[in-house]
């Protein structure tokens, strides 16, 4: 009888273990997944020599339209895509999403193919604003897709080093083109494209997420937060829960759809961790755009200084960027630290160093100088953004993922546009192009001292509790 039982508990006990691996290696897969088509969505040849591109025989626009009036169409397709995307991807539950953004981008870059007219290269933009939250998309997916919460930052940091060797072969693969093909563009968007298409097939083998009618999440019956807090809606969302499959009032439905959001919203803001990530993530983003957009323009403001004899290797500096990013996402990974108690001094901290190095570039007089702080700072700027997005993820239920992290890439984009507008449209205080780095630096430093303060009021609020504390 005894030994009845031992092999009970030994086969209970092999189960169990056998469970954990599975939820173990499930976990890897689907991380895996995501990575590879972080890989593929960003390995866009073209990105270093767009403007070229739009410029040169190819595009034949001028610098100022391309700078003008094709940026402009970027911002703000970005920013309707971004608003779309936070809106309907939780309710979609994220890969018809996926593959629709990246579909976007194969069409956008489809029709750039060729000598394309400026009405394909004005429509070609409209679709190009889907890059700048197709892999936010992808990463809500992923997050929502894993059970065990403690996978998170592991997940976000296989995801984002997929992601930066993305940037780096693409990058490389672009240059080696160009250089063959003696400064000829022309290989370049059918690359892109191509790639694009490789990622929408992989997008399509995406496992689904456990389907279920997200109208009925958001529909109020006598158990949800909805109708506790709402006393209008009785006996009306009764009889739509009754009649769902057959009489529901389209309308209706979707005011109680937007209610729940809103309320989704709310209650995800509440939450002090949220609020603080979301609102580094809104400013530090920011600034992390406004770095991409202004580099290379400084790049070319100090070779052109008057006795400057430096040359430029823009491409070496963008390769080593994505490389030492890919390295700060795989080490962050790897640190098992309370994020809950050190996050906000290790924000404070990583904050301040890029304010340091985004600083210095303002006073550098050599290139390779430049380039040395920017490899830095996207060694340490990748780490944070692992941080930051799976403590937000850590902290949200599963429908809101999409609605928080979109919101807050909104956020950036806005205020990355009014900065450019602050910049170089309404440029009141004459700033330089070495001045907007003096403003970034001081953006994120200002950030550093705001989350070093704040670490230090929690951890004294902290300390009231501590057991040690108790018996002195």
């Amino acid at each position: 009888m005894l030994y009845f039982q031992v092999n009970i508990i030994s086969i209970h006990v092999s189960r169990s273990k056998y469970k954990q691996i599975t939820i173990m290696e499930s976990w890897k897969k689907i991380t895996y997944v995501v990575a590879i088509f972080m890989f593929l969505v960003e390995t866009r040849p073209l990105e270093p020599y767009l403007t070229a591109y739009l410029t040169g025989p190819n595009g034949k626009i001028s610098l100022s339209e391309a700078a003008n009036s094709m940026e402009s169409l970027r911002s703000y397709s970005s920013l309707i895509a971004t608003l779309i995307m936070l809106i309907i991807s939780d309710y979609l539950l994220y890969k018809t999403v996926v593959i629709f953004l990246t579909l976007c981008l194969c069409i956008s870059y489809i029709l750039m193919m060729g000598s394309p007219s400026l009405t394909k290269l004005k429509v070609s933009m409209v679709f190009y604003g889907a890059r700048y939250c197709v892999t936010n998309v992808a990463s809500c997916y992923l997050f929502a897709h894993i059970k065990d919460r403690k996978h998170f930052q592991k997940s976000a940091s296989i995801a984002a080093v997929g992601l930066e060797l993305g940037k780096f072969f693409g990058d490389v693969s672009g240059q080696i083109i160009v250089s063959s093909s003696g400064g000829i563009y022309t290989a370049l968007p059918y690359c892109n494209a191509f790639a694009m298409l490789l990622a929408t097939i992989w997008a399509f083998l995406f496992p689904p997420i456990n389907k279920r009618n997200s109208l009925e999440i958001y529909l109020p019956n006598e158990k949800t937060t909805l109708l506790k807090t709402s006393e209008q809606i009785t006996s009306d969302s009764h009889k739509i829960k009754h009649n769902f499959n057959t009489r529901v009032d389209t309308e209706y439905k979707i005011i109680i759809v937007l209610k729940q959001i809103w309320l989704d919203f709310k209650t995800s803001f509440f939450k002090t961790v949220i609020l603080k990530k979301s609102l580094w993530y809104i400013f530090g983003m920011a600034a992390y755009f406004q770095v991409l957009n202004n580099m290379n323009v400084l790049y070319s403001y100090v070779v052109n200084k008057y006795g400057n004899n430096d040359v430029l290797s823009n491409g070496f500096a963008e390769s080593m960027v994505t490389l030492c990013g890919a390295l700060g996402a795989y080490l962050i990974g790897k640190v098992q630290l309370d994020w809950n108690y050190y996050g906000d001094i290790f924000t404070s901290f990583c904050s301040t160093l890029m304010g340091v190095f985004m600083i210095s570039c303002y006073f550098y007089e050599h290139i390779q100088l430049i380039y040395l702080s920017y490899i830095l700072y996207g060694l340490v700027s990748e780490a944070i953004l692992v941080i930051t997005l799976s403590e937000i993820a850590n902290h949200l239920k599963s429908q809101c993922y999409s609605l928080v992290i979109g919101f807050n890439l909104l956020g950036s984009l806005v205020m990355s546009a009014i900065m450019t507008f602050f910049f170089v449209q309404f440029n009141f205080l004459e700033i330089t192009v070495p001045g907007r780095f003096l403003f970034i630096g001081g953006l994120y430093s200002i950030l550093g001292i705001v989350f070093l303060v704040v670490y230090f009021f929690d951890d004294q609020k902290e300390k009231k509790y501590m057991p040690t504390d108790i018996y002195y």
